[in-house]
This record gives C-alpha cells, structure tokens and sequence, in this order.
C-alpha cells in the first residue's frame, strides 16, 4: 500500500503545481483493505483526478467480495470489467453491478513485452487504459471539465448491451466514439 501510495500522491502533487493531470489508471488491485489508500484517492478526487481500476480477474462479484481499489466507494473511482473480443464478460473478469461501472476489451490484448517484444495479454489490467484513454479524450475535449462530469461523460456514453446487463452498473462497454462525440458537441455549444 505505501508504493502505492506514493504513486498515487505524486500526480496530486503535479495537479496542485499546475499540471492538468486528469485521469489516474490503476492495473491493480488486492482484496485487501487500506484506509490509508482510500484516503489518498479520495485526495486525488479532491484535487479533480478520476482514479479508473481494474476490477479485478477472479471470476467473482465485487458486490459480495470487495477488490481493492476498484471498491472503494469514492465518487472518483470508475471500476473496470473486462469483455472478450463479442463482447460478452470475460470468463476470469470479476462483475458486480453495485460496484463495477463498466467494461472494455480485456481479453488477447496485443500489448508490449519485455525485449522489444509484444504478447498477447488478459485481464481486467488490459481493459482499464482503455477506460482511461477515453476519459483522456473527453478531457482533451473538454479541458475545463469537472471530475464529476467527466466521470458521469464517461459512463454516459457506454454502449449499452444485453451480455453485461446485470453485470456492470453502466450495463455497458466504453465506447470512445460516442464519449468523443457527446464531448464534441457539448464544446461546441459551450462556443
């Protein structure tokens, strides 16, 4: 918890000093409770910082069996189910409609390796950049808006699908062009 900590109290820092950081992504996660881990979210919300985590690869619902951080109840967090590429909830992704917000690809994602290599890999890790990256999106878009409105864009544009209803709160995957396209019309009309 303490690395954890620290990594998460650094772009806090760099907020507080200027930087418009935004979006923290967290590929990780234990059962394993921390008040002091909780407290350090919820300074980075206070200092306008969406924390998105991975919900976790056991299988299992969040709703009875709390992963750490992604369970958190902060308004800042934004809990991350994985989906294979039909978009069905992937078999090792943990779900949990009270306490998983949404889902995005998280299975046979090409990612980089060790060795200027790439692998395919899974889990709830590979799904959270995407969440992350979305949120990026809607902020590049909208570089004034509220962490709360930013959560809420975010969410708003999932698409909607009957494999994950029950599933995630959203009952959806991320979906960047829709969050793209709210984002863009919400700054023109703010024009």
């Amino acid at each position: 918890p303490q690395v954890y900590r620290t990594v998460i109290k650094l772009p806090i820092e760099r907020k507080k000093d200027g930087v418009n950081i935004r979006v923290i992504s967290a590929r990780w996660g234990s059962p394993i409770y921390s008040k002091a881990l909780e407290d350090t979210i919820r300074a980075a919300g206070d200092a306008g910082i969406l924390f998105i985590a991975a919900a976790g690869n056991n299988g299992t619902d969040n709703d009875t069996g709390p992963h750490y951080p992604s369970n958190y109840k902060l308004p800042n967090v934004v809990s991350v189910a994985a989906v294979d590429n039909t978009d069905k909830l992937a078999s090792f992704s943990n779900f949990g409609v009270k306490s998983v917000d949404v889902a995005a690809p998280g299975k046979a994602v090409l990612s980089t390796w060790l060795g200027s290599s790439y692998r395919e890999l899974s889990g709830t890790s590979m799904a959270t950049p995407y969440v992350s990256g979305v949120a990026a999106l809607i902020a590049a878009q909208e570089p004034k808006v509220s962490m709360a409105d930013l959560r809420s864009r975010l969410l708003d544009s999932a698409d909607k699908l009957d494999s994950l209803k029950g599933k995630v709160g959203t009952g959806g995957r991320i979906c960047a062009a829709n969050a793209v396209r709210a984002a863009h019309s919400k700054a023109v009309a703010g024009n």
